[in-house]
């Protein structure tokens, strides 16, 4: 027990230090620096190292004391700053999920709704042609706008950003293949899932919430931007990448929930004791939502 709680500390502290304790550090590091260059010598290192210099003067930064107090504010402002970022990444990825400002779902629905139509009609064009040049052009056409309609949702826009949408749309292809409510069958559903795959999902989800924290840290190094434009630029390309990334792992996130359906709803069928032989039917999964429901 001694050595587990050992190990459990180990991890613990090494989590801490990664995720609140290094980006803060970093970014206390850089704001520093930029409130000492400031915007019109941005590029000179001489400023630096003279206030480096003259701090190392100080005869209170030569008293331990000092120096431990200075130590535990650098600990401590990290950390606050680490906190700050992860309310802030909930904060955005709230806001990346939502359904608002209703414009923007309009506006993707728009696009959305076009692309379906020119999918829909080349289909046809594909059907009625005669010729085989020209039944393969429609169907290469069909191709190209099934992609573009994919690439804006994989159902009908519900949601302001490409994330939302990817997230929304399994509640939505589970429904209209299954009869199947999501929202009520998901937490008795992940309780049949082997531990491997709840490992597996947990973990997409907490890339999906690390991308998030990335894009708060973002936030932070444009905000030094205005005292010192490089960090601006830093700010830019971090959350490029935190965008990315999130795109990525929700998108991953959402293979895994919508697999973890289709392979073990099954179990879930029989678990509640609703028969399903075969593949889930929309007939067991209306059962399973009925029954899940409990008349709400």
């Amino acid at each position: 027990m001694i050595k587990f709680l050992e190990a459990l500390g180990g991890k613990l502290a090494e989590r801490w230090l990664a995720l609140l304790l290094g980006p803060g550090a970093l970014l206390l590091c850089v704001a520093a620096a930029g409130t000492t260059l400031g915007q019109r010598h941005w590029y000179r290192l001489g400023p630096l190292t003279e206030r480096l210099d003259r701090l190392s003067t100080e005869p209170a930064l030569r008293n331990t004391g000092t120096l431990v107090l200075a130590l535990a504010g650098l600990l401590a402002a990290s950390a606050g700053l680490g906190l700050a970022a992860g309310a802030l990444g909930a904060a955005l990825e709230r806001l990346w999920l939502a359904d608002r400002p209703r414009r923007l779902v309009e506006r993707r629905r728009r696009r959305w709704d076009e692309a379906r139509r020119d999918y829909e009609a080349a289909l046809l064009e594909a059907a009625t042609r005669t010729f085989a040049e020209e039944a393969a052009a429609a169907r290469e056409r069909a191709h190209v706008c099934n992609a573009r309609r994919n690439r804006i949702a994989l159902a009908r826009p519900a949601r302001s950003f490409w994330l939302g949408d990817r997230l929304a749309a399994v509640d939505t292809r589970i429904w209209e293949t299954y009869r199947l409510d999501l929202t009520s069958a998901w937490p008795r559903l992940w309780l049949t899932l082997p531990e491997d795959v709840r490992t597996e999902i947990g973990a997409a989800r907490a890339r999906l919430a690390a991308a998030t924290r990335l894009a708060a840290w973002s936030l932070g190094y444009l905000a030094v931007g205005l005292v010192w434009w490089p960090s601006a630029l830093a700010g830019v390309v971090t959350a490029a990448t935190a965008w990315r990334r999130a795109r990525v792992a929700g998108a991953a996130f959402a293979d895994l929930a919508e697999s973890a359906v289709d392979l073990y709803g099954r179990t879930l069928a029989d678990r509640l004791g609703i028969p399903c032989e075969g593949v889930l039917t929309e007939e067991t999964g209306a059962a399973i939502t009925g029954l899940l429901r409990k008349r709400t």
